[in-house]
């Protein structure tokens, strides 16, 4: 298997990956969209709360700030000693305590969030929770705990994460003679794949990055352009919010994937002995 990072910031991630099935791709996927865990807040108790919204909707927006996740030091709740009831181990306090003396409207944000831990904090400052009115306050006590997107969605790793076929465009240039052909081919196609460049039809050497494999090329040039995908090679697209650097996330994906293996196999090796039993 053979992985090239292609482009990659703090929010996205594009790679290509090859030599490897269509199967173990979308496995890869779909570890990544449901299977890695990641703080969020659980649990919310409001104390004071002079917002005109009510306290479950103030509950849901904290519970759908994404926070930083460290995936060293905590477990998750089924698999700590304490059971899922909590403690420092499965369980992180944030606090927010906000008094508005000013004589405007005030907006709390995700940065008025105080948490026990440094590494567990919001990825961003700027969220906005509520507001709050003049002499007006808000207090509130809040529990994040690790979990997994595919219990419910506040836990998801990624914003977005897909892949699609390696494109592959083949024509003979010296096939396309008439002008107005080429013409038709470079304006049909939705992403500009193609140029005109003294009456000779170019196709971009980076094509493949945004290719949708729309095959519109190859219909309007009578089957004279084919369009077709390289077996076993795949573009991958991770977008996320800053939960997990994507070095870790990466890895935490390979990790469950070879747990995933090492299980079915224990599985299989059970059915067999209980074959024999029976």
């Amino acid at each position: 298997m053979n992985l090239e990072v292609i482009e990659k910031n703090q929010q996205k991630l594009i790679f290509v990956i090859e030599d490897i099935s269509i199967e173990m791709a979308n496995a890869i996927r779909r570890i990544i969209l449901t299977e890695i865990p990641v703080f969020a807040i659980d649990e919310v108790i409001i104390l004071k709360n002079d917002s005109p919204l009510y306290d479950e909707i103030v509950a849901h927006r904290l519970g759908m700030i994404p926070l930083k996740t460290s995936l060293e030091n905590y477990n998750l709740p089924r698999d700590c000693d304490c059971g899922g009831f909590g403690c420092p181990l499965c369980q992180v306090s944030l606090t927010c305590e906000v008094n508005n003396d000013t004589n405007k409207p005030l907006v709390v944000y995700s940065g008025d969030l105080n948490s026990n831990d440094p590494n567990i904090v919001p990825t961003h400052d700027k969220i906005p929770i509520l507001k709050i009115d003049k002499d007006s306050k808000i207090i509130i006590e809040c529990y994040a705990i690790l979990g997994l997107a595919k219990d419910h969605v506040k836990f998801s790793a990624v914003s977005n994460c897909f892949y699609r076929y390696y494109p592959v465009i083949i024509f003979n240039e010296d096939d396309i003679k008439d002008k107005e052909e080429k013409e038709l081919i470079s304006k049909m196609c939705p992403v500009n794949l193609f140029e005109l460049v003294n009456n000779k039809l170019e196709l971009k050497e980076d094509y493949w990055k945004t290719c949708t494999l729309c095959k519109a090329c190859e219909q309007n040039s009578d089957g004279k352009i084919k369009v077709t995908t390289q077996k076993g090679k795949y573009i991958f697209f991770i977008e996320t919010d800053g939960v997990l650097p994507f070095e870790l996330l990466i890895k935490k994906t390979f990790e469950l994937f070879n747990e995933k293996i090492d299980e079915f196999i224990t599985k299989l090796e059970e059915i067999e002995i209980l074959s024999k039993i029976y």
